[in-house]
């Protein structure tokens, strides 16, 4: 005798992709500036510029500029969102950045100087520096509000590239991906998110136009029946009633 498992529990298998609670708060533009880790360069307004940093955001984490040392860009100790490197030697700022790219990578990068020109300043922003402080112009409300301002973008990137990566996953254990153009992963996409579910034509048409001239009822059967064959097993694109598709799962048959 053999016993039929259902579709939809074979479906329930695959998870659709959700937004991570971890960001969730993160991605509000009020984020707060994070643990600052602050490397400081022994030149002319060091004191000024020190005493102007921990002005504007108290606790700061200090350490010494210098030039080839990476061992204060380390998390062993204790984790930092943001880097501040105060200096008006651009050309050093640079090179260091530069060297430790891979390190800094997910860090807000702070440039800080004192009494600058605008030619320093944009050198330091071609290096790599996501913002310039001036602790002779800047006041200490307007450099909160500016870190908080670009620690939320970086946190806005840190969750899309979660949920980019969770649908990839999801969408990995339904198809094969390396042989999906553009337009059949777009539709992979809807119908994956509603995993056992019709969805309309009218809906894919109009999702996959993207607000340009409404795809034809034609292309979309091309691109069904292309994705149709780049599915895996026990998955099938089939008709799900009244002018839709879904994607089902074939049932898992068993011997008892």
């Amino acid at each position: 005798m053999l016993e039929t498992a259902s579709p939809i529990a074979a479906l329930a298998q695959v998870e659709t992709p959700r937004p991570s609670p971890l960001f969730s708060d993160e991605l509000s533009m009020q984020s707060r500036p994070g643990a600052i880790r602050y490397l400081s360069m022994n030149d002319l307004h060091r004191e000024v510029r020190d005493i102007w940093l921990r002005g504007a955001f108290g606790a700061i984490e200090q350490h010494p500029f210098v030039d080839l040392e990476t061992r204060c860009l380390s998390i062993a100790e204790e984790d930092y969102e943001i880097l501040i490197i105060g200096g008006n030697d651009p050309v050093r700022t640079a090179r260091f950045l530069r060297v430790n790219r891979p390190i800094l990578a997910r860090k807000v990068k702070i440039a800080l100087m004192h009494g600058s020109l605008a030619g320093k300043r944009a050198k330091a922003l071609n290096a790599g520096f996501d913002d310039v402080f001036d602790s002779a112009r800047m006041s200490h409300e307007e450099a909160d509000a500016r870190c908080s301002a670009i620690l939320a973008r970086y946190h806005a990137a840190a969750y899309q590239a979660r949920a980019d990566q969770e649908l990839a996953d999801s969408l990995e254990r339904v198809a094969h991906l390396h042989l999906l153009g553009k337009r059949e992963r777009q539709l992979l996409t809807l119908l994956t998110n509603k995993l056992g579910e019709p969805v309309s034509h009218y809906k894919l048409r109009t999702e996959l136009s993207q607000g340009n001239d409404e795809m034809s009822y034609n292309y979309l059967k091309v691109l069904a029946s292309n994705l149709r064959a780049k599915l895996k097993s026990p998955y099938v694109l089939v008709p799900g009633g009244q002018g839709s598709y879904k994607i089902a799962s074939l049932p898992d048959q068993q011997s008892i």
